[in-house]
């Protein structure tokens, strides 16, 4: 793990707290001890977090580390049980979302862990203050492990160079690139993405963003109105995409896996989704852009916290189970996990291993997420189940059944009815 030379402080701070935690390879204090680590498939899921195991056990020999993976859909209602219950938890991930608060009561303060200060020494001040937006009254009760956003695109750089065009930033671009594969006459979409209405209120919350930045974190943060003047402007510009013959409405059939499949296939030349499909530019040709704008100078999204760890206050290997959150969050094992672009880690100053990307494009596109996320227009801290039925409204807006003032109107009503 590369630091930059600003950072070495922070860097000199870390390397003294492994030493003195243990993730250097001393046996812990105590004898041999086992923790167990609750998550969820994909945060960063079983094949990784067994390597990221292995490696920290070899350098911790008397700690064992049993990792439990539930399904993301049946993590918040599971893990919530188990805790109250009082089952065997000592790490656990934490969704950063409302569900923070909902089990903030079972977790140990960070300032609290024998290591706390290590470990926030080595991470981003950004990311650091998004954690303890989590919780009430601010109280850092977990740390970042990464960082995600959306919406992005993916683009097959094989398409786009068989058509001459180059990676679009407007929607301007866009629509040269949709023309030229009409002309191209051989199928090929413009481009796919969920059709799920979770990522249909991902697509218009970007596009709010890029002309209103405050819109969302008003909404999510300060009791703001979800009907504003910005937000049915984005959906009725948004409409006009596939108005217009730049996008597909056909596409909006699609579910995540089809589109994933599609573009897979060759039959898309662009995915938009999120920053955690990026690892898809280590499998093919294929490279980054960001959401397009109206103005290349706009182009931006919403990014957050993807992960973050905590430990179970009620655990009987507390200083164990700090040591694990550090390696993973803050030590040698951040390489494992970023090596697959599974998001953007909040360490500081944070650098891939040498050899992980390996072409121009690999590069320049992991630069631009890594821009993107560290520039948002706001928080992609999304209210549950509301996206769903924001996204549902959308979908409607674009296939006409709906004005966009009336699918903003109804979001605003189910906003303001609560339950998310």
């Amino acid at each position: 793990m590369k630091f930059s030379s600003k950072l070495a402080a922070s860097a000199v701070v870390v390397g003294l707290g492994l030493t003195m935690s243990g993730c250097a390879g001393a046996p812990a204090a105590d004898g041999p001890v086992t923790i167990n680590y609750w998550s969820w498939d994909g945060a960063p899921g079983q094949d990784i977090v067994d390597q990221e195991i292995a490696a920290f056990e070899k350098a911790n020999p008397d700690i064992t580390v049993k990792y439990t993976e539930v399904p993301q859909a049946d993590y918040k209602a599971k893990t919530a049980l188990a805790l109250s219950a009082g089952e065997d938890i000592d790490v656990v991930s934490v969704q950063p979302a409302t569900w923070a608060q909902e089990v903030e009561g079972y977790l140990l303060p960070v300032a609290d862990w024998s290591n706390g200060d290590a470990v926030l020494g080595a991470l981003t001040p950004a990311s650091v203050a998004q954690t303890s937006r989590l919780f009430t009254d601010k109280q850092l009760l977990a740390v970042p492990l990464y960082l995600t956003g959306s919406a992005i695109g993916i683009y097959n750089a094989d398409i786009l160079g068989e058509l001459g065009v180059k990676p679009p930033q407007t929607w301007a671009e866009f629509k040269v690139l949709s023309d030229a594969l009409k002309a191209q006459g051989k199928g090929i979409l413009p481009a796919v993405m969920p059709g799920d209405g979770w990522f249909q209120d991902e697509v218009t919350t970007t596009i709010v963003g890029q002309t209103d930045p405050d819109f969302f974190n008003n909404v999510r943060y300060n009791g703001g109105a979800w009907n504003t003047p910005s937000y049915v402007k984005a959906l009725t510009d948004y409409k006009a995409l596939y108005d217009n013959g730049t996008l597909d409405t056909a596409t909006l059939d699609l579910d995540y896996a089809g589109a994933s499949t599609a573009f897979d296939e060759g039959k898309a030349a662009v995915l938009f989704n999120g920053s955690w499909e990026t690892g898809r530019i280590l499998t093919g040709n294929y490279g980054v852009i960001p959401f397009p704008a109206e103005d290349a100078a706009n182009v931006s999204l919403r990014s957050y916290l993807d992960v973050t760890l905590a430990i179970n206050k009620d655990s009987a290997e507390k200083d164990a189970s700090a040591k694990f959150i550090q390696f993973l969050a803050a030590g040698d094992g951040v390489d494992i996990w970023a090596s697959v672009l599974k998001g953007i880690p909040a360490v500081d100053g944070y650098q891939l291993p040498d050899g992980v990307l390996t072409t121009d494009l690999q590069k320049a596109s992991y630069a631009t997420i890594v821009s993107l996320l560290s520039n948002p227009h706001g928080d992609r801290n999304n209210l549950g189940a509301f996206s769903d039925a924001a996204g549902a409204n959308t979908k409607e807006a674009l296939l006409g059944h709906i004005t966009p003032q009336q699918a903003a109107d109804d979001s605003q009503a189910k906003l303001v009815a609560g339950n998310f």
